[in-house]
């Protein structure tokens, strides 16, 4: 089976209103700067997941069926896209996640994770189908089967699409937006102690 495929990027720019509501909750509130980013990290990942960029992934999956023992061949041909979401899972932040030191701040998240995965029925088009005389037609079980690992395919993929990246950069884009309003100068987001960004 040969997959190939493009990708377009959506980017979640509704995270920017989420930070401007986030701000009302400083107002009159005495607690800890730590304890105020926790609440609002909570806030901002009620489900406690932040998906910060979608992915639509258009794809041609094709194979051509050619056995020895068989007169003849036969091959198909499907056009289909595939909606991913990635970001970050906020369930387990806490003030731990968080060192403060005057007007710096560093804050740890996990990497990236694909979020969701979804490849619609009605998103899959049967192009083109071709069989030899003595060859049946592809069934709806092995149209089906070919379509299954077009979508593993994708899925083994994903770390290759960029995705897992763009939705750790937008997280630290909204973050970083958001450790600012709060009124920190130097912020530090570092994902799992692994990969870190400082803004001066």
């Amino acid at each position: 089976m040969n997959v190939k495929h493009k990708t377009k990027i959506k980017s979640i720019f509704g995270m920017l209103v989420c930070v401007a509501l986030m701000s009302q909750l400083l107002v009159g509130c005495t607690k800890s700067p730590a304890k105020q980013i926790e609440e609002r990290v909570q806030t901002m990942a009620e489900t406690g997941e932040l998906g910060t960029v979608e992915y639509a992934v258009r794809k041609i999956i094709k194979t051509n069926d050619q056995q020895w023992y068989k007169y003849g061949d036969r091959k198909i041909l499907f056009v289909s896209t595939a909606f991913l979401k990635a970001g970050i899972k906020l369930d387990g932040f806490s003030e731990e996640n968080v060192i403060i030191d005057g007007k710096n701040v560093t804050v740890t998240l996990p990497h990236a994770e694909l979020l969701s995965f979804n490849m619609p029925a009605e998103e899959t088009k049967l192009v083109w189908t071709h069989y030899s005389t003595f060859r049946d037609e592809y069934n709806e079980y092995e149209r089906n089967t070919i379509l299954r690992l077009g979508e593993q395919n994708i899925r083994e993929a994903t770390p290759d699409l960029g995705i897992l990246q763009d939705a750790e950069k937008n997280a630290e884009e909204l973050f970083t937006a958001m450790l600012t309003q709060i009124g920190f100068e130097k912020i530090d987001i570092k994902f799992d102690s692994i990969n870190s960004h400082e803004r001066k």
